[in-house]
């Protein structure tokens, strides 16, 4: 497999970090993962602008420009895919540690990108439903890392391990003060009496780029949506509830901690928008 690092193009097994990177010292850093869908990054720049201002918010400065990235992955791309749908990551790292313990950098940052096929997730999520579990960590809504899709990724890893060891098939996260945030790697939508519910931006999540597609569906099929804050029992309570994600869309729940909810799974909402979300990413893939 080949990888872009910091504007070359390497076997993978060529392309290394050093020991004294900040990214693998402290997690320093920030990601962003896309899809390809017959080699177009879908909405490739909504994830670009989110990465920078990412960068931003931890100040890191002089990663690539945007049509060198793009140039990268579509190379990548014919290296290691040639047809069907990929997964693409970016990852910044802040460079080499100079001995000071804060945002200010010594060095350059670290900037690779990888592209190989398309796992997915099993066809039965899709079908049937998947089975989740409230993760014993809080997200914390005051931080101003929620916001930022940062190299430490720990919290949902712990998070999913813990799923995996109930028996369930993902983790939800609350948040410090009560209130519903998001899965363990995606984003959380409830349907309740025929509105679309997701939590606000200001419950600590990471405002996703599936989830802005969503809410945009909804205005154009004339379904009332909301974000909101919304206790554990609205969740129990409703008809219908669905994860979305880059890589996976959009992804129905059908059981939230041994409790069934009310409604069929997939519901009619969550269909509807499941086949509506596919249909946009055709337009714009072929546009």
């Amino acid at each position: 497999m080949k990888v872009y690092l910091d504007g070359r193009i390497l076997d993978a097994e060529k392309a290394c970090l050093p020991v004294n990177d900040r990214g693998v010292l402290f997690g320093d850093g920030l990601f962003e993962t896309i899809r390809a869908y017959r080699g177009r990054p879908f909405r490739l720049d909504r994830h670009l602008a989110r990465l920078r201002e990412g960068c931003r918010v931890l100040r890191i400065s002089g990663i690539p420009g945007d049509g060198e990235i793009e140039e990268a992955i579509h190379a990548l791309y014919r290296e290691n895919v040639g047809e069907g749908d990929a997964y693409v990551r970016l990852t910044v790292t802040g460079g080499d540690f100079g001995g000071t313990r804060n945002l200010v950098r010594s060095s350059a940052p670290r900037f690779f990108i990888m592209v190989k096929p398309l796992e997915g997730y099993p066809p039965e999520f899709y079908g049937r439903g998947v089975r989740v579990t409230v993760s014993s960590v809080r997200r914390n809504s005051r931080s101003p890392l929620c916001r930022v899709k940062t190299n430490n990724y720990l919290e949902p890893l712990y998070a999913k391990q813990e799923a995996a060891d109930r028996g369930y098939d993902d983790a939800l996260f609350m948040n410090t003060d009560g209130y519903l945030a998001e899965g363990s790697t995606s984003n959380l939508f409830l349907v309740s009496g025929g509105t679309v519910k997701t939590p606000h931006a200001d419950c600590g999540i990471l405002p996703g780029i599936t989830r802005e597609a969503v809410l945009e569906l909804c205005a154009g099929l004339g379904l009332p949506a909301e974000e909101g804050f919304y206790p554990l029992e609205d969740l129990k309570a409703a008809e219908e509830a669905f994860l979305t994600m880059t890589t996976g869309e959009i992804i129905p729940i059908r059981e939230v901690d041994g409790s069934s909810l009310s409604g069929p799974c997939p519901g009619a909402v969550t269909s509807r928008l499941m086949r509506a979300f596919r249909d946009l990413v055709e337009a714009e893939i072929s546009a």
